[in-house]
């Protein structure tokens, strides 16, 4: 009691109130725990999204360095000579012409991704190994219909993080790699899959 005679009501707290403070806390405490893993899977799914995209737009759009590449590099000399992938056909009175692959650069890339050490130099030269994170890649060449043609790279895992980059393109020569004809022109879809 006061001195006036009432009840004092100063520094109690009712039982409601600490009941839903405690719940509160609980649940605020399991969302923190919780949030980062969530924001973490996304930005793996964004660097893995954006590699394949960027290795994809490289094949098809560069013809590599040098251009004649697929004629100097092969399983002797792939980790001593400098080179960059690129499969687009190169003429040196048009240059490059972008979305028109060449298939002796397809088959020599296929060839270079079966021999581990080429393909971790193929991989190094298209930037998949830079700082603390490295990534593994594989390319194939299928038919419309998904049937591949040309193959290479590591075996896509079954699980984990994995995206997969899909782009329409057209062949220099129908009879090697037999693509499907659409309008007299030879047409493939490259697939490019990227993962951690």
């Amino acid at each position: 009691m006061s001195k006036y005679g009432r009840k004092s009501t100063e520094g109690k707290l009712s039982l409601d109130m600490l009941i839903g403070l405690s719940i509160f806390l609980v649940t605020f405490i399991f969302v923190a725990q919780f949030l980062p893993g969530v924001f973490a899977d996304v930005r793996y799914e964004i660097a893995l999204g954006s590699q394949a995209y960027r290795i994809a737009t490289l094949l098809v759009e560069d013809s590599g360095y040098p251009a004649d590449w697929e004629s100097k590099i092969d399983l002797s000399n792939c980790n001593s000579y400098e080179f960059r992938v690129g499969l687009a056909n190169f003429d040196y009175t048009r240059g490059t012409e972008e979305n028109y692959l060449n298939t002796s650069k397809i088959l020599k890339l296929e060839h270079l991704l079966e021999n581990p050490s080429c393909r971790e130099k193929v991989e190094d030269y298209l930037g998949l190994n830079v700082g603390n994170q490295s990534y593994h890649l594989n390319f194939s060449l299928t038919k419309l219909d998904n049937s591949v043609l040309v193959s290479g790279g590591e075996e896509i895992p079954e699980i984990g993080q994995v995206m997969k980059f899909e782009r329409l393109v057209y062949l220099d020569d129908c009879t090697a790699i037999p693509c499907d004809t659409i309008a007299g022109r030879c047409v493939c879809k490259l697939e490019v899959v990227v993962w951690i």
